[in-house]
Formats: C-alpha cells, sequence, structure tokens
C-alpha cells in the first residue's frame, strides 16, 4: 500500500485520529434507505487511492471496514464502492473520502534553562520546557499538551507550590524560595486534536522527567570581636 506523508492533503479534515493500536470501523450508508441485492456485487474499498481485493457482498456486515491496529504513521484516505459482477449493471459512485490520520507514539524530553542544582533564592530563575521529540512535526490540527508533577524523597509534592506551568502546559518556571531538597519533576505529554476524535492507548502519552536539587542559603555570619 502506498503511504502518505504526516500533514499530506491537508485540506481534508480528518475523521480520527489514531495512536498506538488504536482503531476505528467504518461503515457506509446509501441514500433513501436502499439495501443491495445479496448476490451479484463486490464491496471494493480503496485506500490512498489503490483498490484492494473485491469483497463479495452478501449482507450489510461486509461492508464494515476494520482499520488496522497496525497501520504505520500516516494519512490514510479512505472510499468504497459497490460494483457489480455483470458490467452491464451501474455501480454506485465512489464515497466521499474518510480521512484517517495515525500519529505515532510521542516522545518528549525536558530542558532546563539553568544548572539541576540552583540555590533556594534564584530558583525562580529555573524554567523547565517539554517538547515532543518524535515526531518531528505534527499534522495540522495536532498539537501535544503537557501537565507537570514532582516528587521529593520519593513521596508527592504540591506541584503549585512549587511553581507555575505556562498556559500550553509546555513550561514550568519555579517560584523563587523553594525549599531545599531534590525534586523529581515529570511531565507527561498528550496529543490534542480539538474536536476531532482519538483513539489512544496508554502508549499514546510520553513520560520524561528531571532532577533539580535545591541548595539552602547559607545563614548571615554574625562577627564576633575578641582582644
Amino acid at each position: 500500500m502506498f503511504l502518505l506523508p504526516l500533514g499530506a492533503f491537508a485540506q481534508i479534515t480528518p475523521s480520527a485520529y489514531l495512536c498506538g493500536t488504536g482503531t476505528v470501523k467504518l461503515t457506509p450508508s446509501f441514500p433513501n434507505n436502499y439495501t443491495p441485492p445479496t448476490t451479484g456485487y463486490n464491496v471494493v474499498w480503496s485506500v490512498n487511492g489503490s483498490p484492494e481485493t473485491p469483497k463479495p457482498y452478501t449482507g450489510s456486515a461486509d461492508l464494515i471496514y476494520n482499520v488496522s491496529p497496525s497501520l504505520a504513521p500516516g494519512h490514510y484516505e479512505y472510499s468504497v464502492q459497490l460494483v457489480p459482477l455483470d458490467n452491464t449493471l451501474c455501480p454506485s459512485d465512489a464515497s466521499e473520502i474518510i480521512v484517517i490520520e495515525k500519529l505515532p507514539v510521542p516522545v518528549i524530553a525536558i530542558t532546563n534553562s539553568g544548572g539541576n542544582t540552583v540555590c533556594t533564592d534564584n530558583t525562580a530563575t529555573t524554567i523547565l520546557t517539554a517538547k515532543q521529540t518524535t515526531p518531528a512535526t505534527l499534522p495540522s490540527g495536532v498539537t501535544m499538551t503537557y501537565t507537570w508533577a514532582a516528587t521529593i524523597g520519593g513521596n508527592p509534592a504540591s506541584i503549585g507550590a512549587l511553581g507555575t506551568a505556562s498556559a500550553t502546559g509546555d513550561t514550568f518556571t519555579l517560584s523563587t524560595g523553594v525549599a531545599p531538597g531534590t525534586y523529581v519533576f515529570t511531565a507527561v505529554g498528550s496529543y490534542a486534536t480539538g474536536s476531532v476524535q482519538i483513539v489512544p492507548t496508554p502508549s499514546c502519552t510520553a513520560t520524561t522527567n528531571i532532577s533539580i536539587t535545591v541548595t539552602p542559603k547559607p545563614g548571615k555570619p554574625t562577627v564576633g570581636v575578641a582582644p
């Protein structure tokens, strides 16, 4: 099968996005409650313009197309036609194209604006940025959203007390005066597809973390005077 790259033919709004082993079922219907005869016709699905093997029509179940859960990431265009075995009869017109986009399993990374060790007075200079590394680009209409969590000493920490995420969630800025300790910040990235349905599996989220050590500020010294 010829595979179109992600983002091709962006003028056709996808009917669904798939990720991981997600799948959808394509079910045709005919106008005016037409029911084809159960003999003498083949159902022919085309994927990206290439007809698949004709399937004899014996009932409505034969019209259904189950999109493979093992599709490679990419852009897929589906259409279906009812074709008579007798070439003196009329085939149906091909259906309108249905677009399905298969998204790759995402991978993300976190970068840090400063070092991984920072004094408690300077924590506000630490900005963590999450970014997807796979795929390199996303199809039009798809974005990556992020949520943040943190632990200290293996125990959950209040992420709201440690800093603030940006509106898009891709950056997290530490607050001033974060208490000393070693924190592990975790970002979870997931696809957002607007009003278009996405059929995900657990592998359609990406998780990564970074460790930040906050050191205490030395106490103010006092000076003694002795003869």
